[in-house]
């Protein structure tokens, strides 16, 4: 009789062990649960709030409030990081004249990986530049779209270099446009010049 009691005794104490961990196991799932329901809502709401700052710089663009597009570019990517706010933000600030920020913008693009916006910002940063008269600034910008592995922007920076640089130097660009680029719309103006350059010799 003594034995069954203990068995019992036992079998509740196993039961309610059971039970324990079952109920912490089930605190744990919902808590998880929670934590990725949270997380979820919170990326929804920024990225509403992004879109909704988009629209508002879109709108300021239009009206020609450029420096305050260049802001609300600028707090979208704060709220979501995708790249092409702050190419918008670096655009809209150089169409304000805000030279500074322009190129601050502009520059993180240029550091990032995706070369294809890279190429892009890089671009924008070189005519900045030039109509700074930063002609040594402009020339190293551009030589660096040249040596990417992207080939965005890649036939237009050469035409840039062919027109800044030395003559022979722009021989140089202008057949390389015409070798590596036979599809680019800049082909048959790039022809011409190399033929005016050659005949001047």
């Amino acid at each position: 009789m003594k034995q069954k009691v203990e068995d019992v005794e036992t079998l509740k104490e196993k039961l309610f062990a059971q039970k324990k961990k079952l109920v912490i196991g089930m605190f744990i799932f919902l808590g998880i649960a929670v934590l990725i329901a949270g997380f979820y809502i919170y990326n929804i709401k920024q990225e509403s709030d992004a879109k909704e700052l988009e629209y508002e710089a879109y709108k300021a663009l239009f009206q020609k409030k450029f420096s305050q597009a260049g802001d609300l570019f600028a707090k979208a990517y704060e709220k979501k990081k995708k790249i092409i706010y702050l190419l918008n933000a670096g655009y809209s600030y150089s169409l304000a004249e805000d030279q500074r920020k322009a190129i601050e913008y502009l520059n993180k693009v240029a550091n990032s990986d995706d070369e294809s916006f890279s190429n892009l910002a890089k671009f924008k940063v070189a005519m900045i530049y030039l109509k700074n008269n930063e002609k040594q600034q402009a020339i190293k910008t551009l030589k660096e779209i040249v040596n990417s592995r992207s080939t965005v922007m890649k036939d237009v920076a050469l035409f840039e270099l062919a027109k800044i640089d030395n003559k022979e130097e722009a021989k140089k660009y202008y057949e390389e446009i015409i070798n590596k680029f036979p599809s680019s719309e800049l082909i048959g103006i790039a022809k011409e010049e190399l033929q005016k350059l050659q005949s001047n010799n």
